[in-house]
């Protein structure tokens, strides 16, 4: 069985979350347009999708209307170069809200939050 997962996060500014997710965390894009882009890996598709595409009476504008977008989610972003990626979290001045630490697994990571809030944990293959 062959298996694609896609996860897509709604932002309020479409350029400051590529920039981001491109720039800072170091993903590579494969393709976008005015409202939305997507980095694609293996199996996986993380779609960033401006918020303003969104329907007034969508679920998130209704239901799920939070100041903390993905409260509850953890989002695991695994790089090759842990060290360098939190370099440009800190040169750039992103918070992080957890520093680097090892795992009991044998992994390390560290955890930040996107633009928007998203949580983010950056780890180790």
């Amino acid at each position: 069985m062959s298996v694609l997962f896609r996860v897509e996060l709604y932002v309020k500014d479409i350029e400051q979350s590529l920039s981001f997710y491109e720039n800072i965390i170091g993903l590579e894009m494969q393709g976008r347009n005015e409202k939305c882009g997507r980095f694609n890996y293996d199996c996986f598709s993380l779609l960033i999708t401006s918020e303003a595409v969104l329907e007034d009476d969508h679920y998130f504008n209704n239901k799920a209307k939070s100041n903390v977008k993905g409260n509850g989610f953890e989002l695991i972003i695994v790089v090759d170069q842990l060290e360098k990626v939190y370099r440009r979290c800190i040169d750039n001045h992103y918070p992080v809200e957890v520093e680097v630490e090892t795992y009991p697994w044998d992994m390390r990571g560290f955890k930040i939050a996107d633009p928007d809030g998203y949580f983010l944990r950056i780890t180790s293959k």
